[in-house]
């Protein structure tokens, strides 16, 4: 699903965000044991609530960055976001992501292009003829492609491409699905002519193996496929179950491909291959102590576990690095298919292959070894983690089975600098019954042995009672890192069977970071920032006089009345949204006359004469 942004001009603003050192902070008892119970279906619908939608709804706090698109349908991924943006060696950018508005009828992949200058205006529609989703977004000669899977029968994945990248009619076909399986939650990476594509079988036992995860390869662009379950993921090799969303390529590099895989209930692994797919090596990244529980019927004992949300990213020697969420799970009885997690107890955690396979994945471990790199910080520097909060903590919890310290993504530079982005949970601000998300950044500078100080990307009073969650960083960087995260007025989720809030319009929003900023006290963040342009009317006023001011992005705009002599008699900040912002001032204070409006937002400034009656 798509929208695009119209934009005139692209200014640049500048917005200090916080950088913090933190040393971790134990979990008290009382939220280390604080559990929630769940259960292991995942859906591939995600059929909205019994909610009324309701119209565009504003925080009416600034918002500086540049909002790419719009969606209703606030479900980005199931676990792991990938490849939904890329940075093209001219500098433009392709971008994607899930849209909707309201039902599931219009859902499909949302898409806009940066040409170099400017992104494209906000999209109203989908880039697929029929109901989609899960866009996964790669570039294709000097074209692109989005695949995504079908809602509706038949359950193919729909490959959308066209031959130049930000123009053009898009084409669609289908990759048939392999009988019985119904393919969804694909992931793709493209090298040549030959399109790799790793999806979910969305069915119980494909060759014996629940929701196996297929891997698709066409060597001639998407005209012909072939479809197998790779051996060490099959059922042969003592693999019983997958799930959706719970995998992630790295960007292809020399001929070698490699993705991730890992969820709650089973081992993190790597596929590698270094022939183009034709040959597969399995690397271990964690070795479960109880993997398939659900179908050993062995219970599973307050174990730390990946919570699914992976990334991986080759360097530039080959070697691979990969970023993962984890969590505290315990199931008493396998056979109900449920089991409770301990949300506050999650983090982030690092690996590279120097390392071997993980064996325990407890926090206190990982921290000694030097390989946990995100933890629930202490921001207000109370000395513990959320002792204030006095509401229920079960409503506290959103998103599904993402711990509060999660989507990690990772990016490998030309210098082999290592970045990490991923949400955490702002114990400072909160909806009056859940806590706002924001996101971070990291960096290491020597292979991953040390990491700077945190870097907030989403701060301050443009962000402060916002949700920032299901960052998207591109795998390749210039200066330059490029990333896009879904903007939300409410945490949690307007979609799903039991949401935490009434539907509303939540904005896609495109932010590039000075990767020399991250760890930097004296961080500040360049922004695409821009007001296409404004108007007063009546004019002549008498009584009052409205400021129209159309804007593509959400920000504060201040506005001066100044009289001939260039004296100021009126001043006020006013809160334009991502559209047509209009605003009243009354005039009975100030004099018939002569006057200069003047509207400023960032660098962007104009004036237009008015006449007072």
């Amino acid at each position: 699903m798509k929208m695009r942004s119209l934009f005139a001009m692209f200014i640049v603003f500048v917005l200090a965000v916080t950088v913090v050192a933190q040393q971790r902070v134990p979990v008290p008892a009382h939220l280390k044991n604080y559990k929630v119970e769940s259960t292991i279906n995942v859906e591939r619908d995600h059929a909205p609530g019994q909610l009324s939608p309701n119209p565009y709804v504003s925080n009416n706090k600034a918002i500086t960055e540049t909002t790419i698109g719009t969606t209703e349908y606030d479900v980005q991924s199931n676990k792991s976001v990938d490849t939904r943006i890329f940075l093209y060696d001219d500098g433009t950018i392709g971008a994607t992501w899930n849209y909707g508005t309201g039902g599931m009828a219009d859902r499909g992949s949302g898409y806009n292009y940066y040409d170099g200058t400017s992104w494209g205006a906000i999209p109203s529609s989908r880039v697929e003829n029929r109901t989609a989703g899960w866009a996964s977004y790669y570039p294709m000669g000097n074209g692109e492609i989005i695949i995504s899977h079908a809602v509706t029968a038949p359950y193919d994945l729909l490959l959308s491409k066209r031959a130049t990248k930000g123009t053009g009619t898009w084409t669609q076909t289908s990759i048939t699905s392999p009988a019985p399986a119904e393919l969804s939650w694909p992931r793709t990476v493209v090298v040549g002519d030959t399109i790799h594509v790793i999806s979910c079988a969305y069915i119980d036992n494909y060759q014996n193996v629940d929701n196996a995860i297929i891997y698709s390869r066409s060597l001639d662009g998407g005209s012909n496929w072939a479809h197998e379950v790779l051996p060490g993921m099959d059922f042969a090799s003592n693999q019983f179950s997958y799930g959706g969303d719970t995998y992630a390529w790295a960007t292809p590099q020399d001929g070698s491909l490699a993705f991730i895989v890992g969820n709650m209930w089973h081992d993190i692994f790597i596929m590698k291959s270094t022939d183009g797919g034709d040959n597969w090596t399995k690397i271990p990244v964690f070795n479960h102590p109880n993997p398939f529980t659900f179908e050993t019927l062995v219970p599973l004992d307050t174990t730390y576990v990946t919570d699914g949300l992976l990334s991986v990213e080759f360097d530039n020697s080959g070697s691979l690095h990969a970023a993962f969420g984890a969590v505290r799970v315990l199931v008493e009885d396998p056979s109900a298919e449920t089991f409770s997690w301990f949300p506050f107890v999650s983090y982030v955690g690092y690996w590279n292959e120097s390392m071997g396979a993980l064996t325990d994945l407890d926090i206190d471990v990982m921290d000694a070894n030097g390989r946990l790199i995100g933890w629930i910080m202490d921001l207000d520097g109370s000395g513990t983690i959320y002792d204030t909060w006095g509401g229920d903590f079960a409503e506290f919890i959103s998103y599904g089975n993402h711990a509060l310290v999660s989507q990690p993504q990772i990016t490998i530079d030309d210098d082999d600098d290592i970045y990490v982005t991923f949400a955490h949970v702002n114990e400072t601000n909160h909806s009056g019954t859940a806590f706002y998300r924001h996101i971070w950044a990291r960096k290491s500078t020597d292979g991953g042995t040390t990491w700077s100080d945190f870097t907030e990307l989403t701060y301050g009073v443009t962000h402060e009672f916002s949700e920032c969650v299901y960052g998207a960083m591109a795998k390749n960087s210039d200066d330059y890192l490029h990333i896009t995260y879904q903007l939300d007025d409410l945490p949690g989720s307007g979609t799903g069977a039991a949401p935490d809030h009434t539907q509303q319009t939540n904005e896609i929003v495109y932010i590039r970071v000075n990767k020399t900023d991250i760890g930097d006290p004296s961080f500040s963040i360049e922004e695409y920032n821009t007001i296409n342009g404004f108007s007063v009317y009546p004019n002549p006023a008498s009584e009052f006089v409205t400021i129209n001011v159309v804007s593509p992005v959400r920000t504060v705009a201040n506005v001066t009345i100044s009289n001939i002599m260039g004296q100021v008699v009126y001043s006020q900040n006013l809160n334009v949204n991502v559209g047509s912002s209009t605003s009243d001032i009354g005039l009975e204070n100030i004099p018939s006359g002569v006057y200069v409006v003047t509207l400023q937002a960032g660098s962007y400034k104009n004036s237009q004469k008015l006449i007072v009656q």
